[in-house]
């Protein structure tokens, strides 16, 4: 069980190159990371197409630093991400220049990629899924490198690291996955399965300016004045809901790592190393009141787009009279509507 993760403070984007660089040289720096390796896929969270400010993606200038660092030593790096709609060239170009992409990949001499390509493969000891279907680029990586952000979640309460590896399916699938997952603690179980699959050899998480309240797209920016990093993904999260102030019985992708050994039971056992984590403790507001029952509530602001529609997997979302109703007896709680509206019109309160 690798649990050593590296704090360092970082007040604002402008010092993220010497904040990211801080964490890397912890490690023995990015050559002792690569470890022979050439080809990195760098893998921020972009869930959609917001601007860096909104916090509701991995701000380009951390992306940028961490591509910068392995491309000095000799890497060739590409970026990719997949939103939970359809995953094209074209989105993919929207979704790089909305969230500042096209300039991190220009400044740092990285790659982005426009491959859309998957292919179906098989997880070994898989507790929840015995085949997946991941993103070409991320299966022909050596090196995948979890770039993600510090949020809140409606649904699994947390966003990391961990998560940030649901991106790796491609598109649509993602859907697919609430529908055949909709309880909480088996789509956690699943999300751990990917992510041992996809088996990041590095994971940094941008907590510079996280976001609180309804995360993972509606909520508030809030200042943490961090980024972390750690070669595991799970304790790299575990450091992360200690610092949120979050309840870690309410994330279950960190007590599902605790039963699969992948992590400390308890923050308290991690090997902290840099910046004394006490300075940067807060106290994020969680997503959601009631975790268990919740139906979102459309609200006035409810423009008809239609992406509630095209994201609900039980298709139990209608437009009526310009409005989206949703049909709460065929509900699963999984929140991809209020994930993915783009007019933030849907409520867990």
């Amino acid at each position: 069980m690798e649990n050593r993760v590296f704090i360092a403070g970082c007040a604002s984007y402008d010092n993220a190159f010497a904040a990211v660089n801080r964490v890397l040289d912890a490690f023995g720096g990015a050559n002792a990371i690569l470890n022979g390796r050439k080809r990195v896929l760098v893998k921020p969270n972009l869930i959609m197409p917001r601007k860096p400010d909104d916090a509701a993606t991995t701000h380009p200038a951390v992306v940028e630093a961490v591509c910068a660092a392995f491309i000095k030593a000799g890497a060739e790096v590409s970026i990719i991400d997949s939103t939970g709609g359809p995953h094209t060239k074209i989105l993919l170009r929207m979704l790089y220049g909305r969230c500042g992409l096209t300039e991190a990949a220009e400044h740092s001499g990285a790659i982005l990629s426009f491959d859309t390509s998957s292919r179906m493969v098989h997880v070994v000891n898989g507790r929840t899924v015995q085949k997946l279907e991941l993103l070409a680029p991320v299966l022909d990586a050596e090196l995948v490198v979890s770039v993600g952000k510090a949020k809140t979640h409606g649904f699994m309460a947390m966003t990391g690291c961990v998560k940030n590896m649901f991106g790796c399916i491609p598109g649509l699938g993602k859907p697919n996955m609430h529908r055949k997952f909709p309880q909480r603690q088996d789509f956690a179980a699943m999300l751990l399965d990917v992510c041992q699959r996809v088996d990041p050899g590095f994971s940094i998480l941008d907590g510079v300016w996280g976001m609180e309240g309804a995360g993972p797209t509606g909520g508030e920016p809030k200042h943490l004045g961090v980024i972390i990093g750690g070669v595991s993904p799970y304790s790299v999260d575990l450091a992360q809901c200690y610092l949120m102030g979050l309840r870690q019985d309410s994330v279950l992708t960190i007590e599902e790592a605790a039963r699969r050994l992948l992590a400390p039971p308890d923050a308290n056992l991690l090997t902290w190393q840099g910046d004394d984590p006490q300075q940067f403790r807060s106290n994020f507001k969680p997503a959601f009141r009631n975790k268990n029952d919740t139906i979102p509530t459309i609200m006035d602001n409810c423009v008809g787009c239609g992406e509630c529609v095209r994201i609900c997997p039980q298709n139990c979302i209608k437009i009526r009279e310009g409005k989206a109703e949703i049909n709460g007896k065929d509900c699963i709680r999984c929140y991809c509507c209020h994930e993915f509206c783009p007019s933030q019109a849907l409520s867990l309160h």
